[in-house]
């Protein structure tokens, strides 16, 4: 029953647009929001600035992808590791790897655009349905826990952001793992 729900909101948002706006502006109002609504509180809500037919786009993976040649991410951490690693934007699927033990990959393995859809995207670009896609992405890991988690917060995370505004990112599509 909720697959069915949540299919029939993806395609209503889909044809109406401004039903998620209503939805941010409605969340920020104590008391609206239904009895276990699983909305912590108000929604972040940034309106569009750009055409996506316009936009440079990036992805972030927290799936541990990443570049064969680069540091693989630590396992042996148990609160993980907030590192990140950039990809460029035009690597063969046959350079990168996945480090990373919380889930498993045995799908991305066969095809890392499961978790890592770069390619999807340069399909977007020349479709005309996305302006370009950024010069790299940024690969990092989810299941970060405790001290590596307060290291994501006031490092990694900013780090990353800046990274992103400097390849020129308009728009950024997160794909967990």
């Amino acid at each position: 029953m909720r697959r069915t729900l949540n299919r029939l909101l993806s395609k209503l948002y889909t044809r109406a647009p401004w039903l998620p706006r209503l939805y941010a502006r409605l969340a920020t109002i104590p008391g609206v929001m239904p009895r276990g609504s699983s909305s912590p509180g108000p929604m972040p809500w940034a309106e569009a600035r750009m055409p996506l037919e316009r936009a440079t786009v990036a992805l972030v993976t927290m799936a541990g992808v990443h570049l064969a040649s680069q540091p693989p991410f630590d396992m042996d951490n148990p609160e993980g590791d907030a590192s990140f690693r950039l990809i460029p934007s035009d690597v063969a699927p046959a350079a990168l790897t996945i480090t990373h033990d919380y889930y498993d990959h045995a799908a991305a393995e066969r095809d890392v655009n499961v978790v890592f859809p770069y390619e999807r995207l340069r399909e977007l670009a020349g479709e005309g349905r996305i302006g370009r896609v950024a010069p790299f992405h940024i690969g990092a890991m989810g299941h970060i826990l405790g001290k590596e988690e307060r290291r994501l917060v006031q490092e990694s995370a900013p780090a990353i952001a800046s990274r992103l505004r400097e390849g020129g990112a308009d728009y950024v599509l997160i794909a967990p793992g």
